[in-house]
């Protein structure tokens, strides 16, 4: 536990541009997974509607600007966290 109110404000706070542009990065990978997944599609002899197919690639895309963001804010709050148990177990060990 902080024993001193100066270790509370030292730390930075949420940042939500930064989980914004985590989200903006997740969609492009998803974009591209959604791009290689048209590609196969489209080669395949399958006959899928096409409103599917574009809710599909939206889902595909949603899913990575998603997973970006998780990612970033888990790591975010994970670094402010002030209690030990939240916080990486690497930067505990020692080096030999």
């Amino acid at each position: 536990m902080p024993t001193s109110k100066s270790e509370f404000d030292s730390r930075k706070p949420f940042s939500g541009s930064r989980a914004l542009v985590a989200l903006a990065i997740g969609c492009a990978l998803g974009a591209a997974v959604a791009y290689f997944l048209k590609v196969l599609i489209e080669n395949t002899p399958a006959e899928i509607d096409i409103l599917r197919l574009r809710l599909f690639y939206l889902m595909v895309i949603a899913s990575g600007g998603l997973g970006g963001f998780a990612i970033e804010s888990m790591r975010q709050l994970q670094e402010d966290a002030s209690d030990p148990i939240y916080r990486h177990q690497q930067a505990q060990r020692v080096k030999r």
